[in-house]
């Protein structure tokens, strides 16, 4: 019987662990608006619209896209977007989906994915949906 007891736990404490590396992320909260009401300009010092990946440098618009692939959604698809078990590859998801598509499932969730419309800002969602919808 206490074998069974040991194992019980052993299996719930995986599938806790499992779970919460796959909620996780970092602080990904974006800079309030101004008070006055007032945009803010877009950074365009390091070429172009940062953060949206319209004009910005494809290696600067890569390694924002990586750094957020890597905090956000890595725990669940692996290092090599190769997925596993109940999670997708995302290795070719460009060959099945559009960056619009991708956008929509990263901000919306959808079978055991979350939605991350609460954790990533518009623009990172846009950076991330068009760099994986390159992956074909």
């Amino acid at each position: 019987m206490f074998k069974k007891g040991w194992f019980i736990a052993a299996l719930i404490t995986v599938l806790v662990l499992s779970l919460a590396a796959c909620g996780g992320g970092g602080n990904n909260a974006t800079e309030p608006a101004p008070a006055d009401g007032t945009e803010q300009a877009p950074d365009t010092a390091n070429g172009g619209n940062a953060g949206n990946g319209e004009g910005a440098t494809g290696g600067d618009v890569s390694a924002q896209a990586q750094s957020l692939y890597n905090a956000n959604c890595m725990a669940c698809h692996a290092t090599d977007l190769g997925g596993g078990g109940n999670f997708p590859s995302l290795q070719k998801i460009g060959a099945e989906h559009s960056a619009e598509e991708i956008a929509g499932i990263i901000s919306n969730g959808r079978g055991g994915m979350p939605s991350f419309k609460d954790r990533l800002s518009e623009d990172d969602i846009t950076v991330l949906s068009q760099w994986l919808a390159q992956k074909k």
